[in-house]
């Protein structure tokens, strides 16, 4: 059992991994309440071609809501999204040419985000290295036009009529490029 994990931990980099392989040896503490067998199950169902639900270990509804080679993205929960991206980097690390850049966003009314960066084997690296991160609290979403970065805005309204009009506003929206 050691060696065929050790093999396909190497496979995952002797090419460029798919975001499916990747997703599917992420750590379950990166995600608690979603297990080893819920990850499994949302590939089978994206590979049915079915709706991919999952019951999560909170009793809850999980929907990976699209899949593709280099993007993963989860409805964790209602307030809960994460967003999944192999993006590219210059320099190998763990002998790959790229890294996992992950978005979870959580939060109805006044919801913020989180940028993390982790190898294909799940190591965590320093988002600096990366990309400069807004030093207030923000909401983000990947851009891949014109070119790979984060689209980030500042989202602190808790009522729901002045967060609409926050929604509107954008402000202090920015661009971040990826440094590759």
């Amino acid at each position: 059992m050691i060696c065929i994990l050790a093999s396909s931990l190497c496979s995952l980099c002797e090419a460029q991994p798919k975001m499916r392989e990747v997703f599917l040896q992420m750590p379950d503490s990166l995600i608690p309440y979603l297990t080893e067998n819920n990850r499994l199950d949302f590939i089978d169902f994206v590979d049915s071609g079915m709706k991919s639900v999952v019951t999560n270990e909170l009793g809850g509804k999980s929907e990976m809501v699209s899949l593709t080679d280099s993007t993963l993205v989860l409805q964790v929960s209602p307030v809960m999204r994460i967003d999944m991206h192999l993006m590219p980097v210059r320099e190998p690390i763990d002998s790959c040419n790229q890294v996992v850049c992950v978005l979870t966003t959580c939060g109805d009314m006044a919801p913020e985000s989180k940028v993390e960066v982790y190898s294909v084997h799940w190591t965590s690296l320093e988002v600096s290295r990366y990309m400069d991160l807004p030093d207030e609290p923000y909401v983000a979403d990947m851009v891949s036009s014109p070119s790979l970065g984060i689209h980030f805005r500042q989202m602190t309204a808790l009522d729901p009529i002045a967060y609409e009009e926050q929604k509107k506003e954008q402000s202090w929206l920015k661009i971040v490029e990826w440094k590759q």
